[in-house]
Order: C-alpha cells, then structure tokens, then sequence
C-alpha cells in the first residue's frame, strides 16, 4: 500500500504541493519482482520493508519525514534495469537499492552515476561492480557483501586447507552472475589443488538439465560448483535428486532455504559453499534481525533479507549524517561512514566503494547447515 500510494502522488502531482518537511523521503527499489529470480526478491524486500518500519516507528530522519519505496521489477534483466533506473531518476528519488542480479545492477551503473543518485547493493556479486566502482570510477555505486571472487578467495583456502575435493564440475547460467563466478572459482582452483573436469552455462529459465547432469555423473567429480540463482537453482538440483546424482556442491550454491527439503532428503550431504550470511550467527544485532524476521514472516532470513536491511539502513544512515537528501551529500556521507552490519562487524566502504570484507563458509553435515568459518577478506 504504502508503494501505491507514493506513485499515486507522484502522477497526481500532490508531494510538491506540501511543506518541505511533510513530503516522504522516497528511496527507489530496483528488484526482480517476476521472472527467475522473483522468490528471492520477495526474501530482499522482508529486510527492506522490516528497515523501513523501523527508521520510521523510530520518527524518521530529518524532522519526523517518513521513508517511503518506489518499488519497479527490473526482472532480473539488462534492459529492464535500464528502463528502471531511469524512471526511478526521473521520479527524483533519493537513493537507490538494488538492482539484485548483476547483470542488472551493472547495466543501471553509469545511469545513477549520471544522475548523481547512491545505489547500494548487498546481493548483486559480479566482480566487475568491484572493478568499476569507486572514485575516479563509478562513485555512487556501492556494494555491502563480497564480490564472487572475494567469496571464492577464502572458499578457496578452505578447500585447499581441508582437501575436500580434488574434481570439480562447474555449471553456471549464461549471465554476468554465473559467469563471473564460474571464472572467479577457476582462478582459486589450481591454488587449492582442484581439477575443473567440465564447464556448462545454460540460458535462464532453463527446463531441462538431464543432458548436463548425465555428462557430469559420467565424469564422476567429487563435487559441482553451481553458480544460479533462484528457480535455475531449485530445478537442477531437484532434478540431480531425481536422476540419482549424489555428488557434493560448491561455489555459490545456496544451502538451505528452498533447498532445504533436498538437504533433509540427503541430497547435499557434505556441501561447502561461499556465502555472504548465516542466520544462525552468534551476534546480538542478527538475533534481534532474525528474531524479528520470524515474527513478521514465519522464516529465518535469507542472504537477500540481510542484503536489503541493511542496505537501506545505511541509505538511511547517510541521509541523517549528510543532513540532506542531496544525491553527492548522501554519496559522501555512505563513503565516509563506519556501520555496524546486523552480523555484529563494523565496516567501512574502501577504495572501490565495497564494504564486502566478510564470508560466510557454509557446509551440510548430517543433514545440517551449519557455519564453518567466517572469513575476511581483503
């Protein structure tokens, strides 16, 4: 309601009609609302809508003005992106969080950059972000969580350290995210004493994965490293359950959530991945976060949850620290910040406007997600 609302009186033309202080504070949200990607979405805006609620029980920023969402579906697709960001500029919103998929968040870069509006992320993982951003670069793009290749730096000392597969089969979709972390896990893999056997990359929304799948039980790797996300994900692995694949995962593969059923039915046994959250982390600020993620929608969090709270929570942070909603005011003011993540680490964005310096190593053992390590990065 409260998204209707707002774009009901941006076509109507009432915001500019009320006292300064009245008018909302509009934060723009470039996410995949429907295609593949559309359930983690759903998972991001749960941290967005609960970091919202928050800022404005607790008065709001500047004066008592409230946050209000501009929220667009990009569809986890280039040209969609392209087409949000720019109504999201012409709207004037403040900041921006998303665009979720890389190849989304990448294609919106220079728009923002040129509109002088912050856009943050906490989901989108391809290196280049990390490559592009930054001063002298992009300066209003930021990320909060590692790029792919700090992800598979440390799960790449894991391996190496522990000896836990010597072949891998990397399988990931034919996009930014899936090939950026497909050569991000190749980079690591000679370090850590691991044989890549195949590559396979398969367009979104792929139906059928048999023909893969029977290449790789044929090549018999000790584990795949998958690089997918959402409903790409869900599908192979079901699909691995049902054709009797019984090989470990690795790379970026989600443990947990909607895998979990293949979790309980044995089908991950001895997985390790790379991940950006846990809910399970032992820190005062994640308890209150998942505790209040429970109370609202009955589910732990997800990477994504984590990702849009506090993403929007820094968005917010700045805005009060800047005293303004003045798009390089507010860019300035997210550079210089120290914020303490709902993981309990206090971070700072570095020369490339990344605040990405923590991993999430994640393994199943006895049918159980658990943290192996949490690891920082450079």
């Amino acid at each position: 309601m409260r998204v209707k609302l707002w774009m009901a009186a941006v076509a109507a033309g009432v915001l500019a009609a009320g006292p300064a202080l009245a008018q909302p504070i509009v934060i723009g949200i470039s996410t995949p609302q429907t295609g593949v990607a559309a359930v983690a979405s759903e998972w991001e805006m749960w941290g967005v809508n609960l970091a919202v609620d928050e800022i404005n029980a607790a008065g709001g920023l500047l004066g008592g003005r409230k946050i209000e969402l501009m929220v667009l579906d990009n569809k986890c697709n280039p040209s969609e992106a392209v087409n949000v960001a720019n109504k999201l500029v012409e709207a004037k919103v403040v900041a921006i969080e998303g665009a979720h998929c890389s190849s989304a968040h990448l294609a919106s870069m220079k728009i923002v950059a040129d509109a002088k509006i912050p856009m943050i992320t906490g989901i989108a993982s391809n290196p280049q972000i990390t490559e592009l951003a930054g001063p002298g670069r992009n300066e209003y793009s930021f990320r909060i969580s590692p790029s792919d290749s700090a992800m598979m730096d440390a799960l790449g000392i894991y391996l190496g350290t522990k000896k836990a597969f010597k072949t891998v089969a990397i399988i990931g979709e034919d996009t930014d995210f899936g090939r950026g972390g497909a050569d991000a896990f190749k980079a690591v893999a000679e370090k850590a004493g691991v044989t890549i056997v195949s590559t396979d990359f398969h367009p979104q929304n792929a139906p059928d994965f048999t023909t893969i799948l029977t290449r790789i039980q044929q090549r018999r790797p000790d584990a795949i490293a998958t690089f997918q996300v959402g409903g790409d994900s869900i599908n192979f692995l079901r699909q691995a359950m049902q054709l009797g694949v019984h090989i470990p995962y690795t790379g970026r593969v989600e443990l947990g959530g909607r895998n979990q059923p293949i979790i309980d039915a044995g089908g991950m046994e001895k997985s390790i991945s790379a991940w950006t959250y846990n809910a399970t982390i032992d820190a005062p600020q994640n308890k209150a976060f998942v505790a209040a993620i429970r109370a609202k929608y009955k589910s732990d969090p997800y990477l994504q949850t984590w990702g849009g709270y506090d993403a929007i929570r820094i968005i917010a942070q700045a805005i009060k620290d800047a005293n303004s909603t003045d798009g390089p005011k507010v860019k300035d003011a997210i550079k210089a910040m120290k914020f303490t993540n709902v993981m309990g680490k206090t971070v700072t964005f570095d020369d490339h406007n990344s605040a990405g310096r923590f991993v999430v190593l994640q393994t199943v053992l006895d049918k159980k997600v658990g943290v192996a390590d949490i690891v920082e990065v450079k």
